[in-house]
């Protein structure tokens, strides 16, 4: 009797250990893959997700500052924003978000830039906290990379100065400065620079 209540106690401690193993992070993890400045390996992991309404939705509080990702025993690490080189999310709609150090670009290191867009000209977000990290407000600020002449622009997307800014950088094509008036959402921006690429 007692080996049969000791074998029971002893299968019931090994099923509660395995869920709660298998169940370790109830939280939402994306694929990620990454380089940090220090290394040449790529590392292929998850991330672990931290949305604003939903942590199915995927927001820059994953990485600002900080990101936790898994180890290769299944752990949760924490890594510093500034020590990434580059990375890849993608998310669970299968949506690829690519980021850079922003040294790289920049003449300084204020974080990630997401990839917004690689062309002639090519456009990177930075994402960063707007006052105290636990209010969970995001800001951000966009560049524009002008390959031929080497230029970065920062532009305040949808700022009052922002449609002057591009309707400089675009002057010589009337078709373009146009679009620039009825940007509203970044799909206008990307429209734009696409059709800045056919140009010769």
């Amino acid at each position: 009797m007692k080996k049969n209540t000791f074998l029971f106690l002893f299968f019931c401690f090994t099923f509660l250990f395995s869920q709660e193993k298998s169940n370790k992070y109830t939280e939402n993890y994306f694929p990620i893959k990454y380089i940090l400045k220090k290394s040449k390996d790529t590392v292929k992991t998850k991330v672990q997700n931290v949305g604003i309404e939903s942590n199915k939705e995927f927001s820059p509080i994953t990485y600002i500052h900080n990101m936790y990702v898994l180890n290769s025993s299944g752990d949760k690490i924490k890594i510093a924003e500034d020590t990434i080189q580059y990375m890849q999310i993608t998310d669970l709609k299968n949506v690829k978000r690519r980021f850079i150090s922003s040294a790289s670009i920049l003449s300084k290191d204020i974080g990630l830039l997401e990839i917004m867009y690689k062309g002639k000209i090519s456009w990177y977000r930075n994402n960063y906290y707007k006052g105290p990290i636990y209010t969970a407000k995001i800001s951000k600020r966009d560049f524009l990379l002008n390959h031929k002449n080497k230029t970065v622009t920062e532009i305040g997307f949808m700022s009052p100065g922002v449609r002057d800014q591009l309707k400089e950088i675009f002057s010589i094509y009337p078709d373009l400065t146009s679009m620039v008036d009825s940007m509203v959402v970044d799909t206008d921006l990307l429209k734009i620079l696409r059709l800045y690429d056919r140009k010769k």
